[in-house]
Order: C-alpha cells, then structure tokens, then sequence
C-alpha cells in the first residue's frame, strides 16, 4: 500500500475531538500538531482539520476517498438530522450544540463487539489499552511513517488465544466473554 491524501473541503459536520474522543471508538490516538492516528480495517490514517479542510493522509486498502466517505459516512446530512432533533426539546438541542461535530462512524462490527465487552465497567484509556495489547498480539502488522501499527484480529486469528492469555492482556473478568464470542464467531 502506498501513502494517500484526501482533502475535504466542504463544509460538513466534523470535527476530530468530537468523533474519536467521545467513546465510540478506540484506535484513534490525539498527537501533539492537534491531528488524529487511527486504525480501523487495514487502514491507517492520519486526520487533522485546518479551517474548513479536513485533511486525511495514510494507507489504505482501496481508494482513500472511498475509504474515507464510507468509514466517515460523509454523504449524511448530519446538519439537518442536527436541526430536525433540535425540535424535539431543549436536553436534545443542548446535547446537539454539545457534540455539534460527531459523526456516526462505520466501524467493523467484530471490533465493535470485542470492544463493547472490553468496556463493561471500564474507563476509556484502559479500553484502548487493551485494545492496542490484542491487536499488537493477534492483528497483522502495518509499516506507516516508519511506525508500527496493527489491525483489530478477526475472529480466527483471536482464536489462537486462551483464557489466560486475553486475562494477561489486562482483560480482567471479560476474559471469559471474549473467549466465548470469539469461539462462536470463528
């Protein structure tokens, strides 16, 4: 895969903070510059929003723009969902201005159920912690920026783990929950 840059720039309902530190999803890192590094398929990107741009730069599998307005569901009007439940009453038009730029990401639903369980009386830094421990454990490896990142295993490639191998991953009592959804999925 070779690095690819999609620029966006019209104005839509985004902004960074709002989608990957909300607790929707795990694999997106804030670093210094105030962009965002993420994981998600066998994809690594980099997002950074500078004006009304949002600048997306990473590998991917596939085009980055297909990649990118299926993943970010850019083609949903989310300013008139925004101004049709703002209607509804104040707690739903405060809520609204609160996360005005959340967007509803298209994530893998295995992913999204290990990490459901993972966070069954958890914090969000300790979710992600595990999550990266599983994934540099049972994911594939990707080469980006001479950094090391790693896909969310599928569910025959977390089969290979034991009980005890997800508990010493930091999992705790959901060891046992993850070993059996991934039994059934694989």
């Amino acid at each position: 895969m070779k690095e690819q840059i999609y620029i966006l720039e019209e104005p839509i309902a985004f902004e960074p903070k709002h989608i990957f530190d909300c607790g929707q999803c795990f694999r997106w890192n804030e670093q210094e510059d105030g962009s965002y590094i993420g994981v998600f398929g066998e994809n690594v990107l980099q997002v950074k929003k500078e004006d009304n741009k949002i600048i997306f730069k990473g590998i991917c599998n596939g085009n980055i723009k297909e990649v990118v307005d299926d993943y970010f569901d850019i083609s949903t009007n989310y300013e008139q969902i925004k101004e049709t439940l703002s209607k509804v009453d104040d707690y739903l038009k405060e809520s609204i201005k609160f996360g005005k730029g959340i967007r509803i990401l298209n994530q893998d639903l295995w992913e999204m159920i290990i990490s459901f369980i993972i966070s069954a009386n958890n914090n969000i830094p300790r979710i992600k912690g595990i999550i990266e421990r599983i994934s540099k454990k049972y994911g594939k490896k990707i080469i980006w920026n001479k950094k090391e990142y790693y896909t969310f295993p599928t569910p025959e490639e977390l089969s290979k783990a034991s009980i005890q191998d997800l508990r010493d991953l930091g999992l705790g009592f959901r060891d046992k929950r993850v070993y059996e959804t991934t039994r059934i999925n694989s």
